[in-house]
């Protein structure tokens, strides 16, 4: 068993695209943000910047797509330079909060699904131009009233590579080759029922591999571990975890100023405890034991409060770790559409197939299985090193790049 595991861990990463894996053992058990990090989310913030995880993880992650409007890419020279406007600015922060000089540009978070299907919340996509007569209808009826959340198909582009690369920078631009274009809203569900959308590019997507699903979300339940990639508040991809699902097979309410709300619905979705934040929506939630695609984070609980110390400032808004609350506004817990809704218009692929098979043979703990051997990895190349006697706090000095942000 133990053999048969370490085969497929070795033909694993060496299935990774070359984006994912650095080659450097250390690295790719770390990651590299280039700097020694600093000691609404629920307990401890856990977001963190693709830069700074693992070669599992990252693979991932190399998945998720955020959300743009023409607005807030702009063509240039074959490329789409990112917009300025920091998070700070967005969200009147404090100087304290983190990721504030990173720039917050996306609107939702999306992944990929199949070779040129998106899947996201469907709150943030809208039909085609109701008033654009040369513009096909996908749908007819609610999908085309949802007047007051999301974006027109045509107005919205899938791009891939908007993060702190390894190194600790964060790109100006990225190649028009990592930019795609909404082309039709294949299924789409959210008002009053389940929050979602297939969304069909206007092209493959190359170099990219789509996620696995799980697809009748079997054996998902209370304290699942969880892990989600996404754009929370429209900045560079970040990664959370250390959290888990709070209720998958019961409805829960919540008072929502005197009104008694269904905030879940057992049917078609779960909530948790993820740090995740408005852009969040979209983002793949990940069973952290079996790296498969549970849900879409769809909703959740207040991203910032007012900073008593800062006045005109605001602050990431603290619910204790263990959401739940049976008040809106006090840590009610984040929301996911179960990803058995739209399954069916979700295309298996060897990638699922591939990790169905893995997490048999690792009895349904596949990442904790591969993070173990990666370990070893690490420690066995190290291990063969001349001894380094390391300088506290000493960050190498590094070459800046053109067109990139050191954030």
């Amino acid at each position: 068993m133990k053999n048969s595991l370490k085969a497929l861990f070795v033909l694993t990463l060496a299935a990774l695209p070359g984006a994912a894996l650095a080659g450097d053992p250390g690295t790719d058990l770390r990651g590299d943000c280039g700097n020694i990090r600093s000691v609404s989310t629920y307990g401890e913030d856990n977001r963190e910047d693709y830069c700074s995880q693992n070669v599992i993880l990252r693979d991932l992650a190399d998945s998720v797509a955020g959300l743009f409007t023409d607005g807030s890419t702009e063509p240039a020279r074959g490329e789409y330079v990112f917009g300025t406007r920091t998070l700070r600015d967005k969200y009147s922060l404090s100087e304290s909060q983190r990721f504030v000089n990173q720039p917050a540009n996306t609107f939702c978070t999306g992944f990929l699904v199949g070779e040129d299907l998106i899947a996201t919340a469907g709150h943030c996509v809208r039909d085609h131009h109701k008033t654009d007569a040369a513009a096909p209808k996908d749908h007819a009826g609610d999908c085309q009233e949802n007047l007051s959340k999301g974006r027109y198909c045509e107005d919205i582009k899938f791009v891939f590579g908007f993060r702190k690369e390894l190194g600790g920078w964060i790109p100006r631009s990225v190649p028009a080759d990592n930019v795609y274009k909404c082309a039709q809203v294949v299924t789409h569900s959210f008002r009053g029922g389940p929050d979602y959308a297939i969304v069909k590019l206007d092209r493959k997507v190359a170099g990219i591999r789509p996620l696995a699903i799980n697809r009748k979300n079997a054996g998902l339940s209370a304290r699942t571990p969880l892990l989600v990639i996404g754009h929370p508040s429209g900045i560079p991809l970040k990664l959370a975890g250390d959290a888990r699902v709070i209720a998958a097979s019961t409805d829960v309410y919540v008072n929502n100023a005197g009104m008694n709300m269904k905030w879940v619905d057992k049917g078609y979705s779960f909530l948790t405890n993820l740090d995740t934040f408005h852009c969040n929506s979209g983002s793949p939630v990940f069973n952290l034991d079996t790296l498969l695609v549970e849900g879409i984070l769809v909703s959740g609980d207040e991203d910032y409060e007012a900073d008593p110390d800062n006045p005109g400032r605001n602050r990431v808004t603290n619910f204790p770790q263990d959401a739940g609350a049976a008040d809106l506004g006090k840590g009610v817990g984040e929301v996911c559409t179960k990803i058995s809704v739209p399954a069916a218009s979700i295309p298996a692929n060897s990638r699922e197939a591939t990790m169905l098979d893995m997490n048999r043979k690792a009895k349904g703990k596949l990442y904790p299985v591969m993070l173990e051997m990666l370990r070893k990895r690490a420690a066995d190349q190290e291990s063969q090193q001349p001894a380094i006697i390391p300088i506290p706090n000493y960050v190498p000095p590094q070459k800046p790049k053109p067109d990139v942000q050191w954030i």
